[in-house]
């Protein structure tokens, strides 16, 4: 029904989210700019905006930009975390958001942190097949060859083992 249209729209933005980002590689965290790229603006740190609701409740509350999705500013992260809410509010694996915002909003350190190989694994385990029901395959971006091993420094799994929830209040988005 309406869930089911409103998912399917959402997910339809997937497919350019972002376009930049697709011929990225995601290996190691080393000191910038990452394999000769450089940014516009350096890397700055920034409250995580209470209007950015896909990553407001991760759990820290500093984010650095640009991000790892190589967006420079608040107003293109907003844009395009919005196009997961309802990836999110499935349920589909409980670090989804962790996963997300590690790319999205990565918590702001002297350096990147790329999000475990481990962790893009077991999320595209839990949300790909939801997606692809929906004919939408897991975004190229989002390849988890791309980002580092478990024994670099990244993020792993982290309530893996647990069931999913949704933060409070999005019951409404379900």
């Amino acid at each position: 029904g309406a869930r089911a249209a409103a998912l399917a729209l959402l997910l339809g933005a997937l497919h350019g989210v972002p376009a930049r980002g697709e011929e990225n590689d995601y290996y190691g965290w080393q000191a910038e700019p990452l394999h000769g790229r450089s940014y516009s603006k350096p890397p700055q740190c920034l409250d995580i905006p209470a209007d950015l609701p896909l990553c407001h409740t991760v759990g820290y509350k500093r984010m650095r930009l640009p991000n790892l999705l190589e967006h420079e500013s608040l107003a293109e992260v907003k844009q395009q975390a919005s196009s997961w809410l309802p990836l999110l509010a499935k349920r589909c694996h409980s670090d989804t958001q962790v996963f997300l915002c590690s790319l999205f909003a990565p918590v702001c350190l002297d350096r990147p942190i790329y999000p475990c190989r481990s962790l893009c694994e077991a999320v595209r385990a839990g949300c790909a097949p939801l997606m692809e029901a929906y004919g939408f395959p897991w975004p190229e971006m989002l390849h988890c060859h791309k980002f580092p091993l478990d024994n670099d420094l990244c993020i792993a799994v982290q309530f893996g083992h647990l069931p999913a929830t949704a933060p409070p209040g999005w019951e409404a988005l379900g």
